[in-house]
């Protein structure tokens, strides 16, 4: 798709939609809707039976000091999230595309960090972005206990014995390895319900299971704590590519494989993380006139 096709969302829209490896966010600008971003409003619009229907929802762009654009980055049930991969490189693209910025390198700024996104491609919507550096200690997890190291936590779950890997970028994961292949669909699901509500992890965590296919190639499953079994997420392949590389299981670049499709994540030696991979533009439009007023501050 050329870059003038991607551009056809029409006029200034009070909502533009984008995915990224199936994982969807609704852009919300405030130049153009006098939107509130307060949960009941997330909630509405993520939706996907009464609103537009969304993994989350992406509010900026907002004054951000020191330069750069600031975003909040809001979960489907309407609570903000420090950080995620393909919502970061999404606002990047929209940033771009709607005339925002020009440059290929853009400083993003969320309630909990800092990270730099690169239009890899802006013809094609590659767009590539920094996490940061990989955490496992307790305290950066969020796991209670004695602070410790979480690389390898020992957790039970669907009667069977796991050796975890548990990692914050930007938000928190657990990292399952699997040692007899590649999981399923259903599998993920009763796995990341129990050991996402484990009761170490008090306020939740995502969950992330690993087939090492071979060093440059990883299959994920992902089952988030907020939307559940999700079909792609940035910073859960990067945690799951962090974890594997930190045990010896593969090198310092990957692909990730996951339902929704694959992004490549490469780890540095100071333990930092980037993923890149391909973004697209769904929709754009207005709000009904009776939602708009509903949502309105």
């Amino acid at each position: 798709m050329g870059a003038s096709a991607r551009q056809r969302l029409g006029p200034p829209a009070d909502f533009t939609k984008y995915e990224a490896l199936g994982n969807d966010y609704v852009v919300v600008d405030p130049r153009y809707t006098d939107f509130a971003p307060v949960p009941g409003n997330v909630r509405r619009v993520c939706d996907r039976h009464r609103g537009l229907g969304a993994d989350g929802l992406l509010y900026g762009p907002l004054p951000a000091p020191g330069g750069g654009f600031g975003l909040r980055v809001l979960n489907a049930d309407g609570t903000e999230c420090g950080g995620s991969g393909n919502g970061l490189r999404i606002f990047a693209l929209y940033l771009r595309e709607s005339g925002h910025t020009d440059e290929d390198v853009i400083t993003l700024h969320t309630s909990t960090s800092t990270s730099t996104a690169r239009i890899v491609d802006a013809e094609r919507g590659v767009v590539g972005v920094g996490l940061g550096v990989a955490r496992t200690d307790s305290v950066a997890v969020g796991a209670t206990g004695p602070a410790r190291s979480m690389l390898r936590e020992q957790l039970e779950a669907v009667g069977r014995r796991w050796e975890a890997g548990c990692v914050r970028l930007g938000s928190s994961h657990c990292v399952l390895p699997l040692d007899d292949g590649p999981a399923d669909d259903a599998l993920a699901r009763r796995v990341g319900a129990e050991i996402g509500g484990h009761g170490i992890f008090p306020g939740r965590i995502n969950v992330e299971l690993l087939h090492v296919v071979d060093r440059e190639n990883l299959d994920v499953h992902v089952h988030e704590r907020v939307a559940g079994l999700t079909r792609a997420s940035g910073s859960g392949a990067a945690a799951a590519a962090y974890v594997a590389h930190a045990r010896g299981l593969a090198g310092p670049r990957v692909t990730v494989h996951m339902p929704g499709g694959r992004v490549a994540v490469d780890i540095g030696e100071d333990g930092t993380v980037s993923l890149t991979g391909e973004v697209t533009p769904v929709l754009g439009g207005r709000w009904a006139p009776r939602l708009a007023e509903g949502l309105s501050r």
